[in-house]
């Protein structure tokens, strides 16, 4: 018996030493994709602020986040031009004064340019009048960690097109109503070329928008439907107790979020952004992507 068992804990040891050399010389299991983060911003300036409260807006908001959408900040082209030279931000704010009103930065660290355009949408009011026109800007970016087309779309609706979620029957409404009708063919073309982000002062409360359901929208438009489509800050996550304009959520950043097996980048969390000078809060959105 004992020299059965001697062989039999021999053989067996032999076994083991055969397997654990087999293993070491298969080829390791893929590890598992890694994924980088990024933070995403969006922030309505108020363009009547002095030049040093608008300093501080800028500066408040760009340090929070990697990309930012700005609104209303047009007249202060020139300015942003100096900064971002100076603080090693891309800018992106095209035309005149309401064209370059919804301008894009990011930084150069994180991001290349790839390709940049701007979409005149409509009058609000009609040719030259107040308010004035309404343009959505965009920048595609390679996420330099990754190698990742990132396309960013900023834009900025007009005010007073909404009464608890209900549109008021103005020139305006028609027009913000084009605006995000195009925000959204812009973005479903841009997924064609990689991840989309979207940004802006939209002017429509989100819970007031879910609630009532307008067909012509954001919650409609952009997140009401199946995958994929966009999804915002407050769908994803909820809404603060803060909001972005008073007790109103009408500031938001969304993504092109696809069926779970194509999904390549993921929002993971927001926070909204005190402490302005604005009559706007920020938005900054937490990102992943995958390398």
């Amino acid at each position: 018996m004992r020299k059965t068992t001697a062989w039999s804990i021999r053989a067996l040891g032999a076994v083991a030493s055969a397997v654990t050399l087999v293993a070491a010389l298969l080829p390791a299991s893929p590890a598992a994709a890694a994924n980088v983060a990024f933070k995403a911003a969006t922030l309505n300036i108020y363009n009547g602020l002095s030049q040093a409260d608008f300093v501080h807006d800028l500066n408040l908001i760009a340090s929070t986040a990697d990309v930012v959408g700005l609104n209303e900040v047009g007249n202060r082209k020139a300015f942003l031009g100096s900064w971002a030279a100076n603080n090693g931000w891309w800018l992106y704010a095209p035309g005149g004064t309401n064209q370059a009103g919804e301008a894009l930065i990011a930084k150069k660290s994180i991001f290349d340019v790839l390709d940049k355009g701007s979409v005149f949408v409509c009058d609000t009011n009609g040719p030259g009048e107040v308010p004035p026109a309404r343009y959505n800007n965009w920048v595609r970016y390679r996420h330099k960690a990754t190698g990742r087309a990132v396309t960013h779309i900023n834009a900025h609706a007009v005010a007073g097109i909404e009464s608890a979620g209900r549109p008021e029957d103005l020139p305006r409404t028609r027009c913000a109503e084009a605006q995000f009708q195009n925000l959204k063919d812009l973005a479903v073309a841009k997924q064609t070329e990689g991840q989309v982000i979207v940004s802006g002062d939209l002017n429509v409360d989100f819970s007031a928008d879910r609630s009532y359901g307008y067909a012509k929208f954001p919650w409609q438009v952009f997140e009401a439907n199946e995958l994929p489509n966009l999804r915002s800050n407050y769908n994803l996550h909820g809404e603060k107790d803060a909001g972005t304009h008073g007790n109103r959520h009408i500031d938001y950043v969304y993504f092109w979020k696809r069926l779970p097996d194509y999904q390549l980048m993921w929002m993971t969390g927001y926070d909204i952004v005190g402490g302005t000078k604005s009559d706007h809060n920020g938005v900054v959105a937490t990102f992943t992507i995958q390398s």
